[in-house]
């Protein structure tokens, strides 16, 4: 098995946001020249690892991007003492035809991977607190986003012949239909689609559109619903059987813990049909509008993406009014942390 951890500064979105970021950025980057890191530390704590290495690069002599992997022959033991520094207690088996834990028989070469908390990892009342306060303000940006989508479902309504190439991009960012709609979009349209782009990025990244710096909005939120260091993405060698708190991505499964985003977007399936949300949270946008092949949707095999779309365009189109706490409690709940993180595979042969 293999570790590797990566860290990115991205100092441009920091000068945009204020000096506490850009000092935070530069300790960070700091610690990532000098060896003196927590990523250099918890790497230090594996015992003979098979092999290992590590990468630093500079923009412009600053430091830009910090990488370091580790083969490692224990996996067990090793994510235990990756973790040690962490209220997070990791568990790595695999099985032998042996009944686990959860009650299921595990065929053999079946591998169990979970995440708990250790210890006391509640969070107090003060983080609680401000973690309420955070999600308030990103529930009213929801509030305006219900808004202009009924707004936009009602224009739809009116004018049928345009709802393909609508819901063709905001389901799927289509390119086709972006085109079409940046040629043929009346004043009136060229508004409302405006500001539902708008409403729609600033509810899914509340940190941009919050006034204050984006520590103030992010950082409440991981004290109180996220013990993980940094973002764990897990890239199975076999088929899935099961995931527990982790979300598919395009070629890995990464733990939901404390992703604003995906709350946001999990809080929307229940008032806003057909949620073309889940499908924005997860898109790399700058990769998009670069053309990159990795921001693009990998049709399914049993259905293309004509065939989605005639699915998603027989859902009802309707909006689900719903106040601010309301849709606060409702992100509190997807943001609180799961007892246990798990996700089983059989290994490839």
């Amino acid at each position: 098995m293999e570790i590797r951890a990566e860290v990115r500064l991205d100092r441009d979105a920091a000068d945009q946001d204020g000096e506490e970021l850009q000092n935070r950025i530069d300790e960070i980057a700091a610690e990532l020249a000098d060896g003196t890191s927590v990523w250099h530390e918890r790497f230090d704590r594996l015992q003979a690892p098979a092999s290992d290495g590590f990468d630093l690069r500079r923009d412009e002599g600053e430091v830009s991007r910090f990488q370091r992997w580790a083969v490692l022959k224990d996996p067990g033991t090793a994510l235990a003492d990756f973790f040690a520094d962490t209220r997070i207690a990791p568990t790595y088996a695999v099985s032998d035809d042996s009944a686990t834990d959860t009650g299921a028989t595990s065929a053999p070469g079946t591998v169990t991977l979970s995440f708990r908390a250790a210890g006391d990892a509640d969070p107090s009342s003060d983080e609680l607190a401000n973690a309420r306060r955070a999600l308030l303000e990103v529930a009213h940006l929801i509030v305006r986003l219900q808004g202009t989508v009924d707004e936009v479902w009602s224009y739809l309504e009116e004018h049928p012949q345009k709802r393909r190439s609508w819901i063709a991009f905001l389901a799927f960012a289509d390119e086709e239909a972006l085109n079409e709609l940046e040629t043929d979009l009346s004043e009136e349209e060229e508004e409302l689609w405006v500001r539902l782009l708008e409403d729609t990025f600033a509810a899914l990244w509340p940190e941009d559109a919050i006034e204050g710096e984006t520590l103030a909005v992010l950082d409440p939120l991981r004290r109180a619903f996220d013990d993980f260091p940094a973002q764990v993405s897990v890239k199975p060698d076999g088929e899935v059987i099961e995931a527990v708190g982790f979300l598919e991505a395009k070629d890995a499964y990464i733990v939901s813990a404390g992703d604003i985003s995906w709350a946001i977007a999990n809080t929307l399936e229940d008032l806003v049909s057909p949620n073309f949300t889940d499908f924005w949270a997860h898109v790399d946008w700058e990769g998009f509008f670069r053309g990159s092949q990795a921001a693009r949707v990998v049709d399914a095999a049993e259905c293309d993406r004509a065939c989605q779309l005639d699915e998603i365009l027989a859902r009802p189109f309707v909006v689900r009014p719903a106040q601010a706490p309301e849709i606060a409690e409702a992100l509190e709940k997807a943001l609180t942390p799961l007892g246990e993180y798990r996700l089983r595979w059989i290994r490839d042969p």
